[in-house]
């Protein structure tokens, strides 16, 4: 009976592991399932239609990434920096192939906090001394990175973060724009012979790598971004879309700087993430819900590749599907959003985490 017993215990903690460690598998494929990374020596054309004697937009140079609009047999269309057209599969990566390409190739990296507040410790231990204190946001230059803790540019000094409360973000590169006329150039699909005197796109996109649990624990106590429901319906306003879309960017802009306050809606005095978006749009008759999670059922879905400055943008929490944040798409892969108390109202890089949803409230 004793052995029967723990047979079905045994059973049954297996069995209750096994989603657990697919979910986190299913979740770290996807994101780059969604991406490609030119493996190339030098240069790979991006071109305007999916064939080889079709006009050369961009190129993209070993190491840079994009997203993916549509995946073909021969050819993936894709959107990098400013650049959308097709690329060659031959010469590109993606899923866990282009995982492994980051690793090996991408030095450039930044750890992102993900954690309400996280001690910056002076040496690889929870007994070390601590430097400061981090907030959920904030962003780090990867310095070392070991199992359990990585090591970070922390005020002129050497910091450490304990893995179990941050993400990695690689600085993937994005492709140059191709002005030069076809004539002016002589080029394959693999290599560049000659493309005049482009210089290189400087944006980057980054892209979230989470790191396995470790036993340390180094988190302090915070508390979580919950914000009042107050559910509107849209009213949107009569003036012509993209004159709009261009007003509401420039008038959210001119709050960068100013704090955020949790709970708070005030563009000046201080707002949390859907706050802030809720005080932009209403200044223009949109109507929004109050919480993020709600704010994302506002509007309708749209595609990365349909994406335009004025949309919504959310994020969800690690290791969650629940919507947690809201950012306004201001183009060029910025956005403009309260982010937290150490940032507070600021533009960042759209990808600074990995996109959940796009969402267009004003057409």
């Amino acid at each position: 009976m004793r052995k029967k017993l723990v047979k079905i215990c045994l059973f049954a903690t297996l069995t209750c592991s096994v989603p657990m460690y697919f979910d986190v598998h299913v979740e770290a494929a996807n994101k780059y399932d969604k991406m490609v990374i030119a493996d190339v020596e030098n240069s790979l054309n991006v071109r305007e239609k999916a064939s080889t004697d079709s006009k050369v937009v961009g190129q993209m140079k070993r190491g840079t990434a994009g997203t993916i609009v549509k995946k073909g047999k021969q050819w993936t269309k894709i959107k990098s920096g400013k650049v959308v057209g097709y690329v060659s599969n031959d010469y590109v990566l993606t899923g866990k192939a282009m995982e492994q390409f980051a690793k090996q190739n991408v030095k450039k990296k930044d750890a992102v906090v993900t954690t309400d507040v996280l001690n910056v410790r002076e040496k690889k231990s929870t007994k070390a001394k601590v430097l400061g204190k981090a907030t959920k946001g904030d962003t780090f230059e990867v310095a070392e990175q070991a199992k359990n803790w990585t090591k970070i540019k922390y005020n002129k000094k050497n910091g450490y973060l304990s893995n179990d409360y941050i993400d990695i973000n690689y600085r993937f590169g994005t492709a140059t724009p191709l002005e030069t006329s076809d004539s002016d150039v002589t080029i394959s699909d693999n290599n560049t012979d000659s493309v005049g005197s482009n210089e290189p796109d400087n944006s980057t996109i980054d892209t979230t790598e989470q790191n396995g649990q470790s036993s340390n624990t180094d988190i302090s106590s915070g508390s979580t971004d919950q914000e009042i429901n107050d559910d509107n319906n849209n009213n949107f306003s009569d003036v012509d879309a993209e004159e709009l879309r261009r007003e509401i960017v420039d008038y959210a802009l001119q709050f960068v700087g100013n704090p955020y306050v949790y709970g708070g809606t005030s563009l000046t005095e201080g707002a949390d993430c859907s706050g802030f978006i809720q005080s932009v749009y209403s200044k223009f008759g949109i109507k929004l819900n109050r919480v993020s999670a709600d704010q994302a059922l506002n509007g309708r879905e749209v595609s990365l590749d349909e994406i335009q400055p004025g949309d919504l943008i959310f994020y969800v929490s690690r290791g969650s599907s629940r919507i947690s944040h809201v950012s306004l798409y201001i183009g060029n892969n910025q956005v403009v959003h309260a982010l937290n108390q150490s940032k507070g109202i600021c533009v960042s890089n759209m990808y600074y985490n990995t996109p959940y949803t796009v969402r267009n409230v004003i057409d």
